[in-house]
């Protein structure tokens, strides 16, 4: 005979239900047809929509997915906002374009030595991060962001200055030449799906309910035996990776960078596509890549109030949906 009370076997009986984990089959193969199909549109999508100007307005969205991501590891998932994700951004977008247009190397060997140097600068920079938290969190990230492009602007015969590193090589993959938007379409979106893949797997461990549990209350997080520092150092690198990446692709992409890709403003867009997606979910950034990109090429004919629209754009969604498009009040995974 069961010697526990009612009230416990209901609670635990209803609290199974409504775990996620436990879904029906039907539930199971309703959620692998929508990914098959969802799949098979974008991988489909190159061969039927023929506007390269559209193609290449996704390609550019895909690039800012990848950097979103990975910020949204370090301001959804930690808890700390970062004001100089785009000078990662930067750092992969020039080893990329040095290494290929003065030493000879191919785009993937660049791509991985572009995330390493990205994850090597990020290391550096979180050493101080570690110990201080809040507004000095943000500044000095605003100032690691602006000392990477005054020196990208005034080291002429390393980075071009003002007017850049041009001519970047077409870049090749097992000898196939990346050329079209379609071909860049497929790249971006395989690299955006590594991003996804990679992150699901950090966050579903207990490294990611370890950066949950700083977000929380970082006294608390500590108290059970977290290593706030270590956990945080390791978010803020990782999460810059990404934008290593992403810069890296944007190098061949345009086949040109200069300083004005990479300044604060493409810092702060980066967070406000974060937060008017959602924080603290893998996908939902991408919500508001798509929103604000759209947002700026659809008003772009009235460049006057452009971004007095967009303002009033983002004020409405945190009005009405302060978490986010597709974010949670509680930021759930």
């Amino acid at each position: 005979m069961n010697s526990r009370p009612a009230h416990v076997m209901h609670s635990r009986a209803t609290a199974t239900n409504r775990n996620p984990e436990h879904t029906s089959p039907q539930s199971s193969g309703r959620k692998l047809g929508l990914y098959v199909v969802l799949t098979f549109f974008v991988l489909s999508l190159p061969q039927w929509l023929t506007d390269n100007y559209v193609l290449g307005l996704i390609n550019f969205m895909t690039i800012f997915g990848i950097c979103c991501m990975g910020l949204n590891l370090i301001l959804g998932y930690t808890g700390f906002l970062s004001l100089g994700h785009a000078a990662f951004y930067g750092i992969g977008a020039y080893t990329t374009a040095i290494l290929m247009t003065r030493h000879g190397f191919g785009f993937m060997s660049a791509l991985a030595l572009s995330g390493m140097l990205t994850l090597v600068s990020a290391l550096i920079v979180s050493i101080p991060i570690r110990k201080i938290r809040g507004d000095y969190f943000c500044l000095l990230t605003i100032a690691f962001g602006e000392i990477f492009r005054l020196i990208a602007q005034a080291w002429i015969p390393f980075t071009g200055g003002a007017m850049g590193i041009v001519g970047i090589p077409i870049p090749k993959i097992f000898g196939y030449a990346i050329q079209s938007e379609a071909d860049f379409y497929y790249v971006a979106i395989g690299l955006l799906a590594f991003t996804y893949i990679t992150l699901y797997l950090f966050v579903r461990t207990k490294f990611g309910r370890a950066l949950i549990a700083i977000r929380e209350d970082e006294l608390a997080a500590q108290a059970m035996g977290v290593n706030t520092p270590l956990y945080t150092i390791l978010a803020f690198s990782i999460g810059s990776i990404y934008a290593g990446f992403a810069g890296s692709l944007l190098a061949v992409y345009q086949t040109t960078i200069t300083p004005s890709n990479f300044r604060i403003e493409e810092s702060c867009l980066m967070i406000i596509m974060v937060i008017v997606g959602g924080m603290g979910r893998l996908l939902a950034p991408l919500a508001g890549v798509v929103v604000m990109t759209l947002a700026t090429e659809f008003f772009r004919s009235f460049s006057e109030y452009r971004m007095l629209i967009i303002g009033a754009m983002m004020i409405l969604v945190l009005l009405f949906r302060p978490q986010g498009i597709f974010g949670t009040s509680a930021f759930k995974n």
